[in-house]
This record gives C-alpha cells, structure tokens and sequence, in this order.
C-alpha cells in the first residue's frame, strides 16, 4: 500500500492507494477517526447496486465503529445540488448523529464532493473521511478539502473548505468502472503533469496505456496526488498558488454545463485544457506546439478533443459565472511549458474574445 502524508498540522491526514480488503479500508478509517459517536456511510446509488464491495465495506465498519448506518447519494452529478444536500442533513439529524459522529464518503467526485460539504456544515461541522470509487476522484476530488456543489447559475458555486480525516483509494473498486469512466480520471493525472510535474507528463506522453495497466496504476495515481498535496500544504484554501489546480476547469465547466452534463467532468476539463493552452499559446505564454502535444496526448487516451466544435459564445459566456471571476476579471491558469503553471487575471472581455478567436 502506498501512503502519502497530508502535512497541514492539526488538519493532517493519510492517503492510502492499493487494491485493499474490506477489512483493510476500514482498519484505516477506523485508525484515522478515533472513536466517534456514530457512523454515516454516504454511497452513491449506483456504485452501491454495482459494486459487492459496498456491503463488504459496510460489515467490515460496522465491526469496528458504533452505529454505522448506510445512505444511499444520488447518481453521480445529481448529488452535488443544495436539495441532495437538505435530504442527507434531514436524515442524520432524524438518525440521531450529533457532533461527535463521522461522515464516510463512498462513490466518484460528486459523492465525495456532497460528503465534505455536508460534512462541513451539518452541526457547523463534523469529521469525515473518503473513500473514492473512481479514478477522478482518487486523483483530485477526494484530496485537498475543497467540497462544494453546484447551482443552476454554475458548479461548484457553493463550498466550503474541510480536510477529510483520511482518504482511502482502493482500487478494488475500479473493477466495475467503465472505461469511458478511466479515461476521464486521466484527464486530471494529464493536468497534474502539465501544472507541476513535467517528468509525469513526459511518462504519460511516452506510454499513455502503460498508466492504466495494473503494475503502474498506483503509481500513476501516487505522483497526481503528490502534485495536489504539495500545492494544497502551500496555499490550503486558495489564496494564491492552490489556483493553479484550476487549470482547464475555467473553462471546462463552462462546457460541462452546457452540455447538459452529459460530458463527464475529466472530459470538460480535457477539452478546458486544450482551450487553455490554445489561448495561452495565442497569448504568447504557452510554449508553441504544447495544445498540440496535449491534444495529441488526451486523443490517445481516448478523451474528446474537439474544442472547435464546442467553445460557442453561450460557452464563454459561461465563464461570467465561474467561482475564479474577480470583478470584471478571470484568474485564468496557463502552462508555460510542462511543469510550470502561471496565473494571469485578464478582463473577460478580452477572454471572450481571444478564447473565440484561438480555438
């Protein structure tokens, strides 16, 4: 199993990446939460009818901790609203869970997103810990404590900031994923290498398939997470640096919405990072020939690169609404060249035009 260290003194906590046991996920939570009062399991719906290792999961905690109680989250997206929200608070304040009780968050980056925000503000805040079922969520949603949901005027609009008490990705669970699934969580392991880590994309360029085989997929997963870590220990809750995490979500959102979310989320920010670089390279931030390298890179891991066909004006509109918006200004990120991300605040005026015209 590999273990890496979250460093943020009094709000530190583990990540655990291995194929693991029931009994292995749970002595790990169990290790990092203490002895709580109670324990809430919020499982996505769908990840609880496919996968048997939810109730192996459920049995193995309830051998260890007190009152564990599953709920099931809805599907996927359809968890990250303020309704999905209301429904779990009303069910663990009518369950009786008070302040002393943990939240345990089992499902892709919407469940664990709807987990940490309730987590966050039910009784002004409560413990919890994840357990990510896709590679999206091993990568990014489940690590950094950014929760959040989203509003019919944009994602993510609605958050908080709150460090999990653990994170324990066991890839047993990746098992029933589809591989439209994988390959979106690539999006994120292709931004990790892009923003911070040159040497990882440079892996991923000579061998894309290598990063998902069983030898390297820990690994893989280990160095995006590293990236995470050491940008979430520098700037915890965003003030500077931790926006560089950002890079292709600007955008990416913005065409996420508009798709109706029938885009999964890495797909968005797959083609947010091809935007993203098309416009730094317009710009002259981006080195010449890097949108082409990525597109070229996302194309074989089999990720939509059609950007053209999807930056409208409706879509970059969008971006009026997006969290990173700073008056009549975007924080956009840009990668100068592999592992060296930088931020620029432009008027939107010039984004929209610019993006428009670069693409």
């Amino acid at each position: 199993m590999t273990t890496l260290a979250v460093p943020l003194d009094d709000r530190s906590y583990d990540v655990h990446i291995a194929t693991l046991s029931a009994d292995e996920v749970a002595e790990c939570i169990a290790a990092a939460v203490g002895k709580p009062s109670g324990v809430a399991v919020l499982v996505d719906e769908h990840v609880a009818e496919v996968s048997p290792r939810v109730a192996a999961l459920i049995a193995a905690l309830k051998a260890r901790l007190p009152r564990v109680q599953m709920f099931r989250l809805p599907r996927g997206e359809s968890a990250k609203n303020l309704a999905a929200v209301e429904r779990t608070c009303q069910w663990l304040a009518q369950s009786g869970y008070d302040r002393g009780s943990v939240v345990i968050g089992v499902g892709g980056g919407a469940a664990t997103d709807h987990t940490g925000f309730v987590a966050a503000i039910y009784l002004r805040g409560i413990a919890f810990a994840l357990c990510p079922t896709t590679l999206l969520a091993a990568v990014d949603a489940s690590v950094g404590g950014k929760t959040g949901v989203d509003i019919p005027a944009g994602k993510n609009l609605v958050g908080s900031f709150h460090q999990p008490r653990a994170v324990v990705a066991d890839l047993g669970f990746f098992g029933t994923l589809p591989e439209r699934e994988l390959a979106a969580g690539m999006a994120e392991v292709v931004k990790a290498g892009l923003i911070a880590d040159a040497r990882l994309f440079a892996q991923l360029e000579s061998d894309p398939g290598a990063a998902l085989s069983a030898a390297f997929l820990p690994a893989t997963i280990a160095a995006a997470v590293q990236v995470k870590i050491g940008v979430v220990c520098e700037d915890e809750r965003e003030s500077g640096r931790r926006a560089i995490l950002n890079f292709g979500h600007t955008l990416g959102h913005a065409i996420e919405a508009a798709s109706g979310y029938q885009l999964l989320h890495g797909e968005a920010v797959g083609l947010g990072m091809l935007g993203a670089l098309a416009l730094g390279e317009a710009r002259g931030v981006t080195a010449a020939g890097l949108r082409s390298r990525t597109q070229a890179l996302l194309a074989r891991l089999a990720l939509p690169v059609d950007v053209k066909t999807r930056i409208s004006p409706e879509v970059v509109n969008r971006i009026e609404v997006d969290k990173k918006r700073h008056s009549d200004a975007v924080r956009f990120v840009f990668v100068a060249r592999p592992g060296e991300a930088v931020l620029h605040d432009i008027p939107l005026k010039e984004v929209k035009a610019q993006l428009l015209a670069a693409v």
